[in-house]
């Protein structure tokens, strides 16, 4: 037996619950051919689908938000842009009319951008639908910079805020408010102008009267509930642990009107006017656009180089086990173990949205696995997993490093 391995006692899995759909059962998902460049994000645990078209709706819907994506041309604008509205709407109503509300929450979706993008660049879209935590954040970061890193940007870096709850939002907007105030006139013409409509736009502003004048203004991180500031925290843990550099940027601000918590952005390290991607949370924005039921969101926009004769993928990998994680450290190591996992194309289900152990396993009986892996906080402190072939009931505990290799070796 491998050094890194030893036989433990079986381990009896809670009583089947009522049969659930996955949402890799339903009729609207595994669109394809897709673009190879998001391959990482289905061994992350993304379901390709078709892209979501806004209709006559849609656009109407987001017209009559108009005020909340409408800027001019600021750096931070094209976050709040028409097109990524319309993205959203036509996403929201997807979950809606496709019965994915119906279905094990979170939704995780990757499909081919509609909007347009620069040229020779290729985007594509990630969203998690179902899910508040700060796990989300960490899962469409890590399988961003996994398409990034495939797509040859080796040196990244975020550039991350929050403007937490709309308690701290709130707050954030009269502070700003009252701030720029006492300085309406050292501020440049176009953003007093615009001042009253928006007191976000200043933050944008690269002109030098700006720049002074918001070295001193307050800040959205400053403004931040308990609740909101412990949810930043947590991302900023996951980036860490992830081991991509970062740095706060104050003037990066998302639209209180409907979007919340955190915004972020994905650059090229090696020419830092380069964005690769970008990404928000938008938990309002179903209520918003007329929907009953609110549903917590994000998503985020990759932009890649275009490739002309880039290969489809037409056939989905065939999933070998099911990640169950319990514990906050088992989650943060969680990403480490998929990631390994992927760049040894080993494709395994998981629900890191989850928290509960039996809410894991009951798609776990579901899903028809052979192999489930298993972390708690025993195996995370050790470096390890537990892996149990559903069948005989059989397991063994494996050091993190031998996964992938523990796995392929079994398939055969």
């Amino acid at each position: 037996m491998n050094k890194n391995t030893k036989k433990t006692k079986s381990y009896n899995a809670p009583a089947k619950e009522k049969k659930i759909k996955t949402i890799k059962e339903s009729p609207f998902v595994n669109f394809l051919p897709i673009n190879k460049s998001i391959e990482a994000a289905i061994y992350y645990g993304f379901t390709p689908i078709k892209t979501p078209i806004p209709n006559k709706d849609d656009v109407k819907k987001v017209l009559s938000l108009k005020e909340a994506w409408a800027r001019n041309g600021t750096k931070t604008s094209w976050v709040f842009s028409k097109e990524f509205s319309e993205e959203r709407a036509a996403v929201l109503r997807e979950y809606y009319e496709k019965g994915m509300n119906s279905l094990p929450q979170p939704i995780m979706l990757v499909y081919e951008s509609h909007s347009k993008t620069e040229r020779n660049k290729d985007s594509f879209n990630l969203e998690i639908l179902g899910n508040a935590k700060s796990i989300t954040e960490a899962l469409l970061i890590k399988t961003a910079s996994a398409i990034l890193s495939d797509n040859g940007y080796k040196n990244l870096i975020i550039e991350v805020n929050s403007i937490g709850d709309k308690e701290s939002s709130n707050k954030f907007c009269r502070d700003l408010t009252n701030s720029y105030k006492k300085n309406l006139n050292n501020i440049c013409a176009k953003c007093r102008q615009n001042f009253k409509r928006d007191p976000f736009y200043v933050l944008g502003c690269e002109s030098d009267d700006c720049q002074k004048i918001k070295e001193g203004a307050p800040t959205s991180i400053s403004c931040l509930s308990d609740a909101s500031r412990e949810h930043f925290k947590e991302v900023l843990e996951y980036i860490e642990i992830m081991g991509i550099p970062y740095k706060i940027n104050n003037y990066l601000v998302s639209d209180k009107r409907y979007c919340s918590q955190t915004v972020f952005e994905i650059k090229n390290a090696d020419n830092d006017k380069e964005t690769l991607a970008i990404g928000f949370r938008y938990d309002g924005l179903s209520h918003k656009l007329g929907n009953k039921k609110d549903v917590p969101g994000m998503g985020i926009k990759i932009f890649t180089k275009k490739k002309s004769a880039e290969k489809k993928i037409s056939k989905l990998p065939k999933p070998i086990a099911f990640f169950v994680q319990l514990g906050e450290d088992a989650k943060h190591k969680s990403l480490e173990v998929l990631e390994s996992l992927r760049k040894e194309g080993v494709y395994i289900y998981h629900m890191l949205g989850r928290d509960k152990f039996g809410s894991q396993f009951s798609l776990v009986e579901k899903s028809k696995v052979p192999y489930v892996i298993i972390m708690g906080k025993k195996e995370s402190l050790e470096n390890s997993v537990m892996i149990r072939e559903n069948l005989t009931r059989n397991q063994e505990t494996i050091q993190i490093p031998e996964i992938p290799k523990y796995l392929k070796k079994i398939k055969r």
